[in-house]
């Protein structure tokens, strides 16, 4: 049995979203589980930034070896890692071990991710990629903030435990339906040893314009996850919103994001036009944080938002352009885009929580800051180059 372009593309769907939402979803559950593990938020944060770091360097290493191994094989053993980590994840008490976990965790979600945005490259081309790859990146940029929504309602209902039997469910069906898939994929298949399919992403990152427009295309990605790890504290401690008024705060941002965003596409800007979009929106979103954020939570949400549009706007152009950039190294790509997503993410969870707590806004408005220059610094390098990137600049 092989699968349908549908269910393909419902799978593809299923594993941009798993590393997303295994990232974050019990967080509203951190005080119970402090409790549960009798130890403290410090020691407890570990497992959201280990399982980011860890995540970050799997996928970097994960693209090349389904480049050489094939998709099936890859998703297959990462699925059935992620399954049993998820649920081992439910029976220990141990923080340390729960810790561990979510690390081997991480692993199992870097071969769902990798594999999403490979399987996009192999199976689809021209406009059908193009509106994949949009909707592929904008779930990945807005999973890490709707994942704590889904999972207060399933603590609400069924306790924190249940924000891991969840991505198990998910993990499994991914596993069933990847077996699915033809072995023959990829076709080209990169040979020799693995050693020299792993330097294959030097054959990338070695490339410039790709590096820095990847740079440009992913660096909100920074703020963005500096703003939902330290999001609970600011909503609940300091404005006094409940679990429930934290989850409903997130996911208004992510709705006026779309919102926003589909209007910055529906302008039908040049590829340079949505650039300078993207750069006023960084701009204006770190303003804001620095200004306004403090008034109350309604100010604070909706000093996040044009950060939120500027990733969904830039990463389902950017992804589109970089992935059409270089041929036959379709897992190396992927790897290294979303290697270099999530590790700007785990530094921008680091710098804000570093802050102290009563500075936490002043903390998101540093990384935008952070952001917006490097932005600027990747923007001018590139126009010194004649924008070596393929298809960025449209004939």
């Amino acid at each position: 049995m092989r699968l349908g372009t549908v269910p393909l593309m419902f799978l593809i769907i299923l594993l941009s979203v798993f590393g997303p939402l295994s990232t974050d979803m019990y967080l509203s559950g951190l005080p119970q589980m402090v409790l549960d593990f009798n130890t403290d938020e410090a020691t407890l944060n570990m497992s959201l930034y280990m399982f980011m770091l860890v995540l970050s360097f799997s996928i970097l290493f994960m693209g090349p070896i389904s480049d050489k191994y094939g998709r099936r094989r890859i998703l297959i053993l990462t699925m059935a890692i992620s399954v049993l980590s998820n649920l081992a994840c439910c029976f220990v008490d141990n923080i340390w071990l729960f810790i561990v976990l979510r690390m081997v965790q991480a692993f199992g979600g870097a071969g769902a991710m990798v594999s999403a945005f490979a399987l996009i490259k192999d199976c689809f081309e021209g406009p059908e990629r193009a509106r994949i790859l949009s909707v592929t990146a904008t779930l990945g940029i807005l999973g890490p903030m709707l994942s704590p929504v889904i999972g207060t309602v399933l603590i609400n209902a069924y306790g924190w435990h249940s924000t891991f039997y969840a991505p198990a469910l998910v993990g499994l069906i991914c596993l069933v339906m990847g077996a699915m898939l033809p072995g023959s994929q990829p076709e080209d298949r990169l040979t020799g040893t693995v050693l020299n399919s792993i330097g294959r992403l030097g054959a990338v990152v070695r490339d410039k314009g790709f590096t820095m427009f990847m740079m440009m295309i992913c660096i909100f990605t920074m703020a963005q996850l500096a703003y939902i790890s330290v999001s609970s504290y600011i909503y609940q401690e300091n404005f006094g919103l409940s679990t429930t008024e934290y989850s409903l705060a997130l996911c208004g941002a992510c709705i006026l994001a779309l919102i926003l965003s589909n209007i910055v596409r529906r302008l039908g800007l040049s590829n340079m036009g949505v650039v300078k979009v993207v750069f006023a929106l960084g701009i204006l979103s770190m303003v804001m944080m620095a200004t306004v954020a403090h008034f109350g939570w309604l100010w604070f949400m909706l000093s996040i938002v044009p950060c939120c549009s500027n990733t969904i706007t830039a990463r389902a152009f950017g992804y589109v352009i970089l992935m059409n950039h270089h041929d036959g190294d379709n897992g190396s790509v992927s790897s290294v885009l979303n290697f270099n997503t999530f590790i700007l993410a785990f530094f921008g969870m680091i710098i804000a929580s570093n802050f102290p707590s009563d500075m936490f806004i002043m903390a998101i408005a540093a990384v935008l800051a952070i952001c917006c220059t490097i932005f600027v610094v990747m923007w001018y390098l590139l126009r010194k180059n004649g924008y070596p990137v393929k298809g960025l600049i449209e004939s």
